[in-house]
């Protein structure tokens, strides 16, 4: 069959699919839209969410709750029953974008071939184009990657962790919205209450949709048992907003969520193992661990005076340390440009140095994290922070460990650090000593007390 005639063949077929799906009218009602076209039936508060009519909406639910379900099946709705228009998707990072945007290609993979290629031109990543003119656009929160579009429906996934977030809706959200008078969907776990999120959840101008994880068992989505077995395994603080949905005060923490917020930039993400890189100024940061604490290996790039989290590792428990040891000997060899490696050797002893030393690794220093050492490079990495010199990519288990670092004055004024039990910081130490590698030179450390050599 020649090109041409395959051409031929295919708008005959087009036409016939347009002209069988004149007769099938798609629902204006976008529950029965999700019912009949997309085959997902909607729990009640899900159904509310979905007819929503409002221009302004805030949502504040708990995890496994379809929050991302709900919002990709209105997103096709609003798409396929409203001509050229555009909806954007924007969140944290490009990584977070990408998970609503797997949602609504799951619902557009499922429909039957013949009705998808009615209702569909092309599916790309992080563009979906309709044969009506609308599209879904999927974006990270950067200020430069979002000017310059109009939209006639924005969707934000976990606002509250977004950098610079004033700006972000007040000088470019709000504006590409204006001339088509379209509809603002803030969506997010609580975090931190000097956020516009927390300011939405208060406005009386936004219609709220709020539930916690009772509502969600109730409707049989989870169980009860699931619920519980989250009360064990998470964090008092992280298990509150994460499935009672409430903003949590930041008790005694020494990294604030408003700052750690502030930090993380949307273009950022980890570089993988077998990445290629060029920088030529990496410090690594390792904090070693076994039957009850993690090993974890944290990378940053220095440029400019600003460090940048690229790579973290953390191991499974029990991981023997010459494991640990040979994945940095690897990342060492092919990244090439790693400046220093600090390490904490306490309760581990300083023959783990020797024997990285040994395995090539030459610019590794060990540090028992004593009293002050430990104010000082806590203190540090907050100052950097509070600068802007500290950019982290958007990972949520990484933010929970930077929130959960608790700290109190003993009786002679140092600051003592802590973390609640049942709670991990070894993702926060192992970075801290990699900032604290990128701003320090290696040195004996004298401890009023005694000696560290």
């Amino acid at each position: 069959m020649s090109r041409t005639e395959l051409e031929r063949l295919t708008k005959i077929i087009d036409k016939l699919l347009k002209q069988q799906y004149k007769r099938v009218k798609l629902p204006s009602d976008p529950v029965e839209f999700c019912v009949k076209i997309l085959g997902f039936k909607p729990l009640p508060y899900q159904e509310k969410l979905l007819r929503d009519q409002s221009k302004r909406i805030v949502v504040k639910w708990p995890r496994q709750s379809g929050k991302s379900t709900t919002i990709a099946a209105r997103a096709i709705w609003f798409a396929v029953t409203h001509p050229k228009t555009l909806t954007l998707i924007v969140a944290p990072s490009k990584r977070q974008s990408m998970i609503m945007m797997d949602k609504i290609h799951g619902f557009l993979l499922s429909l039957p071939k013949d009705l998808r290629r009615q209702l569909v031109l092309k599916m790309l990543r992080t563009v979906i184009r309709f044969k009506n003119g609308s599209q879904i656009v999927a974006l990270p929160c950067s200020v430069h990657l979002l000017r310059g579009y109009t939209a006639h429906q924005v969707i934000t996934d976990e606002a509250a962790f977004f950098k610079d977030d004033e700006d972000i809706f007040y000088s470019v959200l709000y504006p590409m919205l204006s001339t088509t008078d379209g509809t603002l969907i803030v969506s997010s776990t609580p975090w931190g209450t000097d956020s516009v999120f927390y300011k939405m959840c208060i406005d009386p101008n936004f219609s709220k949709h709020f539930l916690d994880w009772r509502e969600v068992v109730k409707c049989g989505l989870v169980s009860l048992d699931f619920i519980e077995e989250m009360k064990r395994q998470l964090p008092a603080q992280r298990f509150k907003m994460e499935f009672e949905a409430e903003f949590v005060e930041d008790e005694d923490s020494w990294l604030t969520q408003d700052l750690i917020a502030k930090c993380i930039d949307a273009e950022l993400d980890y570089y993988s193992f077998d990445a290629r890189i060029t920088s030529k100024d990496l410090y690594i940061g390792i904090d070693f661990g076994k039957k009850v604490d993690y090993s974890v290996v944290t990378v940053v790039e220095k440029e400019n005076d600003v460090v940048k989290l690229i790579h973290l590792h953390r191991f499974p428990l029990e991981t023997p340390y010459a494991s640990v040891i040979g994945y940095v000997k690897t990342l060492y060899d092919r990244w090439k440009f790693v400046r220093r490696i600090y390490t904490d050797v306490t309760g581990v002893g300083e023959y783990i140095t020797e024997d990285m030393k040994r395995a090539g690794l030459s610019n590794v220093t060990g540090i028992t994290l004593t009293l002050p050492r430990k104010e000082e490079i806590m203190s540090l990495l907050k100052a950097k922070m509070q600068e802007g010199l500290v950019k982290i990519p958007y990972d949520k288990d990484l933010i929970a460990e930077l929130n959960v670092e608790k700290f109190e004055l003993t009786k002679d004024g140092r600051i003592k650090f802590y973390h609640p039990a049942g709670t991990h910081d070894d993702r926060l130490w192992a970075f801290a000593l990699a900032v604290y590698a990128a701003f320090t030179k290696p040195r004996i450390f004298v401890d009023k007390a005694k000696k560290i050599f």
